[in-house]
C-alpha cells in the first residue's frame, strides 16, 4: 500500500474534484456510447491500465479524499454531485444533476438513484446542522413524478426535529415547480466505540 503526501492539501484537494468529475463524465459517457468492437477492446485495456494504476496508491479509509470530503466539490465518486446554494440551521437548498449514468430508461432517472441522492445530502446535512457522526437508521422515499436526468433540479431539506440521538429530516426533490420526490428520514448519532 503506498500512499504519496500532497504538495498541499489544497492542490490535492482541487486536483481531487477534478479527478472525480472527469469520472463521473467517463462514467455518463459508457452508459450513454455504443462503441464498435475493436474501440471497447482499446477502451478496455486503458481502463485497466488506469485502474492498476490507482491502485498503487490506495490508502486506508481515513486517508482517502471521498471518505475526507475536505470540501463540498469533493465527494465519493459514485455519488451524485450537487451544490449547497442556501443553508440555515435547519433549513437547506442544493442543485444537483443526473446524467446518463443515472438514466433508467426513457429520459428518467433510475429509482434506485433517487435515495442514494437523499440518503448523502440529508446525511451531510445532519452533520453539518444537528449531530455529527449520524447514520442513516430509515429513509422513506415517495416517487411523484419522472425524475429528468441533463437539467438542474432543486433539493431541499429540513431538520424537522431533534430527540437526544435521533434527528428526523424531511427531504423534496424538484423540477422547476413540479415535485419528483419526497423523503423522510432518521438518522442515529453513533455511541463511542460505534463504526
Amino acid at each position: 500500500m503506498v500512499s504519496q503526501l500532497p504538495d498541499t492539501a489544497e492542490r490535492t484537494t482541487s486536483q481531487y474534484a477534478e479527478l472525480t468529475e472527469t469520472f463521473r463524465r467517463l462514467q455518463a459517457a459508457v452508459c450513454a456510447a455504443a462503441p464498435p468492437p475493436d474501440v471497447i477492446g482499446r477502451l478496455v485495456r486503458e481502463f485497466d491500465r488506469t485502474a492498476a494504476e490507482l491502485d498503487r496508491y490506495r490508502v486506508p479509509e481515513q486517508d482517502r479524499p471521498a471518505h475526507q470530503r475536505p470540501t463540498p466539490e469533493v465527494t465519493h465518486p459514485a455519488l451524485i454531485p450537487y451544490v449547497i446554494t442556501e443553508i440555515g440551521a435547519a433549513q437547506l437548498v442544493a442543485v444537483a444533476q443526473f446524467t446518463d449514468a443515472h438514466l433508467g430508461g426513457n429520459g428518467a432517472v433510475h429509482g434506485g438513484q433517487i435515495p442514494l441522492l437523499f440518503d448523502d445530502l440529508l446525511g451531510i446535512f445532519v452533520g453539518m446542522r444537528a449531530q455529527t457522526g449520524s447514520r442513516t437508521a430509515y429513509l422513506k422515499v415517495d416517487y411523484r413524478r419522472v425524475t429528468p436526468i441533463n437539467r438542474p433540479l432543486r433539493v431541499e431539506a429540513t431538520i424537522e426535529r431533534v430527540e437526544n440521538r435521533k434527528t428526523f429530516v424531511n427531504g423534496r426533490l424538484l423540477d422547476g415547480e413540479h415535485l419528483c420526490a419526497t423523503a423522510e428520514a432518521l438518522f442515529v448519532r453513533l455511541l463511542p466505540g460505534q463504526p
